[in-house]
């Protein structure tokens, strides 16, 4: 992916994962709590952006439907000068992604205990991301307010999920990426909608 993490970031990988593990005992975080399954199909699924775009020094990111922090977490632990909003409504993982914030020191990081329907921003954000997300019309609907001109949405979107006739999708000039898992080969897909600036 051509990243070259430093020291202190390959600790925060491998603190998440720690606390992903202990977390993940008492509540339902990861399907498997295997380091190789949460490294593949977690942490590299969430960096797999950077394959194709890079958010810049200052842009703000906002993850929506969090859930254990992909791919907010891993995208600011490689970019820490992001500023970074989790969006989870469901409790007790909120709790969790308050704790891994604090534990690994993610600077201008806040987890908000909400649904992006209940969510409103002054600032707009520069990046909206979204995996596991299964309305995606609805997910997109909701997103817009909050989305800076010339900003973009990513969605980790599964194959099953037809995007091409949203009627949504209009105003968005949209690119489609697929990549492979390093250590499964699964298949994804990675979709950029882009909102003119000029709006």
């Amino acid at each position: 992916m051509g990243l070259n993490l430093t020291p202190a970031q390959a600790q925060q990988f491998i603190q998440y994962l720690e606390l992903l593990q202990r977390w993940g005992q008492k509540i339902n975080l990861t399907a498997s709590l295997d380091p190789g399954a949460i490294i593949d199909h977690h942490f590299f699924d969430s960096l797999a952006l950077w394959s194709v775009a890079t958010p810049a020094h200052g842009d703000r990111l906002l993850d929506v439907g969090s859930g254990a922090g992909f791919p907010g977490v891993p995208l600011k632990i490689v970019a820490p000068s992001i500023s970074l909003t989790l969006l989870e409504p469901r409790q007790k993982r909120a709790a969790f992604l308050q704790v891994v914030v604090a534990e690994l020191g993610l600077t201008a990081s806040r987890v908000e205990a909400t649904r992006l329907a209940d969510f409103s921003t002054i600032e707009p954000y520069s990046w909206i991301v979204a995996r596991g997300v299964g309305r995606l019309a609805q997910l997109i609907e909701q997103a817009m307010p909050n989305l800076a001109p010339g900003g973009t949405i990513v969605l980790y979107a599964s194959e099953r999920q037809r995007i091409d006739e949203l009627q949504v999708l209009k105003d968005f000039k949209m690119t489609e990426h697929r990549y492979r898992l390093p250590f499964s080969a699964l298949e994804r897909r990675l979709l950029l909608l882009r909102y003119p600036s000029g709006r």
